[in-house]
């Protein structure tokens, strides 16, 4: 271990990529127990600095994979996997609305994410805050996956190991390798992948690590926080990966027949970091996703999600075009489809936590 950190940690000019048994030792040591903490430390923050190439990716992807069964879904056509590993700062989560339009439209959804306790509210705080259900393991997510076309699964309850070194983001004030690994892992080996990132080098390297995995199907995005979300009020670069063939996409509202829409219309800030303005910031995108999905707001919130419901039901394999696509998204908050799962989602009971 210490001669691989020595081989990345060289310098921008000194370091060296891993090969791939080299990228597969190094994981498998840091989950094993074989690295000490501070060699893991250290690696991972070497691996930060000098970036992961295309190999090193695909290689501790495919090492990582190994430590999970994948999950066996009952029907996985059209389903979408959708990994959610940034940090919301400055915007709603309105991949959740998304989503259950998506999926109210016949686009299956398998989301996954860990609890973030870095931030004053994450994913899971608004999840929890909609009553909607997260599946604390493997079997719960095929579980709930048999029953509805949406389906959210805490990472924790099925990749143990990944999850330990994605919670070093507490310790280190950065993301790591692990974050990264974790938006290509695909627990359920699905057809079709929707991954945002933030940094643009990212773009290509990520596509490219799939097409060395062989995935069939992935729409890498320059996502809104590096989520997996188109913005309204920018063109968003992305890269389209389908059956062996690379694409260069820029999507820009105009594509779901928008025009280009205020950033303010995404906001969630409150202006204050205190405890009371981030529950009454939670209160507040809550009650927003709540509105939209019962079809209560117009303009470019509403826009929004539809924009981005387009973009999951295209790569669903549901729609052609992310313009044949909008008309799907609009019938679901129009007729009220939405809404009526979001509500039978909501309902589903809880299950305590392991």
């Amino acid at each position: 271990m210490d001669q691989l950190i020595a081989k990345i940690g060289k310098g921008l000019k000194g370091a060296k990529d891993l090969t791939w048994e080299e990228a597969k030792f190094a994981l498998n040591a840091m989950i094993e127990g074989q690295a000490t903490a501070v060699q893991i430390g250290a690696f991972l923050m070497a691996m930060r600095i000098k970036t992961e190439s295309i190999g090193e990716l695909a290689a501790f992807t495919a090492t990582a994979r190994k430590y999970g069964a994948p999950i066996q879904f009952p029907n996985s056509t059209h389903r979408v996997d959708i990994p959610l590993y940034a940090e919301k700062h400055n915007t709603i989560h309105v991949v959740i609305a998304a989503s259950i339009v998506a999926a109210a439209a016949g686009a299956k959804m398998f989301m996954h994410g860990v609890d973030n306790p870095c931030l004053d509210y994450d994913l899971h705080q608004v999840l929890q805050y909609l009553k909607l259900p997260i599946a604390q393991s493997a079997r719960e997510a095929i579980e709930q996956g048999t029953q509805q076309p949406w389906v959210y699964m805490d990472l924790a309850g099925y990749h143990a190991p990944l999850t330990k070194l994605l919670d070093l983001r507490q310790e280190f004030g950065l993301q790591n390798l692990a974050h990264q690994i974790a938006r290509l892992l695909n627990p359920a080996q699905l057809p079709s992948q929707v991954i945002g990132i933030a940094h643009p080098p990212y773009l290509s390297k990520m596509v490219e690590a799939l097409d060395m995995l062989q995935t069939p199907r992935a729409l890498i995005i320059q996502g809104v926080e590096g989520f997996p979300e188109l913005s309204l009020s920018a063109s968003s670069s992305a890269r389209e990966l389908r059956s062996g063939h690379i694409s260069p996409l820029i999507f820009r509202p105009e594509d779901a027949g928008f025009r280009f829409g205020s950033f303010q219309a995404m906001s969630s800030k409150t202006g204050s970091l205190d405890p009371a303005a981030a529950s009454a910031r939670l209160e507040r995108e809550g009650q927003t996703i709540v509105q939209l999905l019962g079809n209560r707001l117009q303009g470019d919130q509403r826009a929004w999600v539809i924009f981005n419901a387009a973009l999951l039901i295209y790569a669903a394999g549901l729609a052609p075009s992310l313009a044949k696509a909008t008309p799907l998204a609009h019938d679901m908050l129009d007729s009220g489809k939405a809404n009526v799962l979001f509500q039978n989602l909501a309902a589903t009971p809880a299950r305590p936590s392991q």
